[in-house]
């Protein structure tokens, strides 16, 4: 714990103030030549997703920025977003003497770089599986989102949740989620990508028509009886679509987008309310677009620090007068992470430094490394009134 808040007084400094205390640290000792730390960066440059890249660039920039020490210097590579092209720069690091990359950005380009011997690879990446033995993922995995919503399902005492996911190629998230004990799931089903057949796929699985139905049948009973208190029932189940409650009382779908909407809109066709039953999601970074969807109110979903996310944003904005990539603040972190490491080692950096059981604590917000994978303490997010709040 004494690591962490001394992480958090370093990355106050580092972020917040430019590290002035740090900095006049290291001109009292004079550093010579040697001891410059060199940061390459390995993210797309040119092609598709040169957006991105340069996104990721500009935030380890913005965060030497803040750092403000002249002993720290990155170096840029274009890993065109393929394993090839990533080796060959990674190569190239290696002849520089750099010890330290931050990137790959994606999965993909991750394939060869085990055979790089002298380099520790801080990936943007989210993915968990086969990570190389010398490089970390970096991104916000769905283990830490499964830990959260573990934490916040005991909390509010939720016991018969189902897990949805589409039929696609993310169904290995899912099936990696239902394989760990982390959470127990009362039922599992995957639905048709095709979103005309999400509807009626919804509807077996709440058992809309069976509950419309007993609606209609207790509506004719009722219509038969000249009692006051079956006229009063009368005319509270004619402004209902359904009779009955579900039998589970949250649910967790792994999807984004479009077919996200899609799934918790026929939820609200099948009359089932988020007063009634909690819906959860993950790998969601605050899109604003679903405070414009009446299905999306009350939606759930584990995520980084909201509060220093827009402050990154903000600071972004001001250096490039453009809006940054979201994720970029995990770039951001990462230099912060490794100057950390750094300078707290007498001016050497050493990839072990990294796995400190203490953990450490940046912009994103608190997280260990562990088996090559950060392990983030997230918050849980509602979206209620075109507005993001933190429950937990």
């Amino acid at each position: 714990m004494k690591k962490v808040i001394i992480f958090l007084i370093l990355t106050f400094l580092l972020f917040a103030t430019n590290s002035k205390a740090a900095s006049q640290n290291l001109n009292e000792n004079n550093l010579e030549s040697e001891k410059i730390l060199k940061i390459g960066v390995l993210v797309p440059l040119s092609g598709k997703f040169q957006n991105i890249g340069e996104s990721f660039l500009k935030a380890t920039q913005l965060a030497l920025y803040d750092i403000s020490n002249e002993n720290l210097k990155i170096y840029p590579k274009d890993s065109k977003a393929n394993a090839l092209d990533t080796y060959k720069a990674a190569k190239e690091f290696e002849n520089l003497g750099i010890k330290i990359v931050i990137g790959p950005i994606f999965y993909e380009s991750l394939e060869r770089l085990d055979e790089i011997n002298n380099i520790t690879f801080i990936s943007l990446t989210n993915k968990t599986q086969n990570i190389p033995k010398n490089a970390i993922a970096f991104g916000v995995n769905i283990e830490s989102q499964i830990d959260a919503l573990k934490k916040y399902f005991k909390k509010i005492k939720v016991s018969k949740t189902l897990l949805l996911s589409p039929k696609s190629k993310y169904i290995y998230q899912s099936e990696s989620v239902a394989k760990k004990d982390v959470l127990k799931f009362y039922r599992t089903y995957s639905y048709d990508v095709n979103p005309k057949k999400i509807t009626g796929e919804i509807e077996k699985i709440t058992k809309y028509r069976e509950r419309k139905k007993d609606l209609e049948r207790r509506i004719k009973i009722l219509e038969k009886s000249d009692l006051d208190k079956d006229k009063n029932e009368l005319k509270k189940l004619e402004q209902m679509h359904t009779l009955g409650r579900v039998n589970f009382d949250s649910v967790v779908v792994i999807d984004f987008g479009e077919r996200l909407k899609s799934v918790l809109t026929s939820f609200m066709f099948s009359d089932v309310s988020s007063k009634e039953v909690s819906f959860f999601t993950i790998n969601q970074w605050f899109d604003e677009t679903f405070f414009n969807e009446s299905a999306m109110q009350n939606l759930h979903f584990p995520s980084i620090n909201l509060n220093n996310l827009r402050k990154f944003n903000k600071k972004f904005l001001d250096k490039f007068n453009e809006k940054p990539n979201q994720v970029s603040i995990l770039a951001y972190d990462a230099l912060g992470l490794i100057y950390y490491c750094w300078l707290n080692n007498n001016f050497q950096f050493k990839s072990n430094q990294l796995y400190s059981k203490e953990g450490f604590k940046g912009l994103h917000g608190e997280f260990h490394i562990e088996n090559n994978l950060s392990k983030q303490k997230l918050k849980i997010y509602k979206v209620s009134e075109k507005k993001f709040i933190e429950v937990y």
